[in-house]
């Protein structure tokens, strides 16, 4: 395993491959944490196969024998909009588990010099390029420290580390695996 991680080759795969539109929905699911709970959060198993479908990925119904097309035919003009806005969309209710599950582990208090970082980590160690970090810090010094520690004060801090977090699904690093 060290050779391989080591191995330029491996190295060089970086961002070579693109999420298919199933494992964008699955994975962003996960992450909101209502991949378990879809029937109480009215979003239908229907409204997500037709998600997938406006991504390019109808279920069960390959293009060919050979399935699906890998990498860069999942981005085109209209499949990106569908992605991010789809990613994007899924972090707009701060009520779900998942993202009351990241604002816990953030702890009471993120100071804005760890924002980026905090919210990076708790998105899988997602790691961005340079454009986008500066993007994400300059949103970070614009809302200044974030206060979790009371009812109220979380409340207010919930829809800042929120916009953060569509900040970064809507990333060109979390289109890529």
């Amino acid at each position: 395993m060290r050779f391989v991680f080591n191995s330029d080759f491996f190295k060089a795969s970086r961002f070579k491959k693109i999420k298919n539109p199933t494992e964008l929905v699955a994975g962003t699911l996960k992450l909101t944490g209502t991949y378990g709970i879809i029937p109480e959060t009215g979003t239908s198993i229907s409204a997500l196969f037709s998600s997938a479908s406006m991504m390019g990925q109808t279920l069960m119904n390959p293009p060919t024998v050979e399935g699906w097309h890998t990498g860069s035919e999942w981005i085109d003009g209209g499949t990106l909009n569908e992605r991010v806005n789809f990613a994007v969309n899924q972090f707009n209710d701060v009520d779900t588990p998942g993202f009351q599950d990241l604002l816990e582990r953030l702890g009471e208090t993120v100071k804005s010099s760890e924002i980026v970082d905090r919210c990076l980590e708790l998105m899988a160690f997602l790691e961005v390029g340079k454009e986008t970090l500066q993007i994400l810090n300059d949103y970070a010094e614009t809302v200044g420290d974030i206060d979790l520690s009371s009812e109220q004060a979380r409340h207010q801090g919930a829809g800042k580390i929120a916009r953060m977090i569509q900040m970064i699904v809507s990333s060109r690093e979390y289109q890529f695996a």
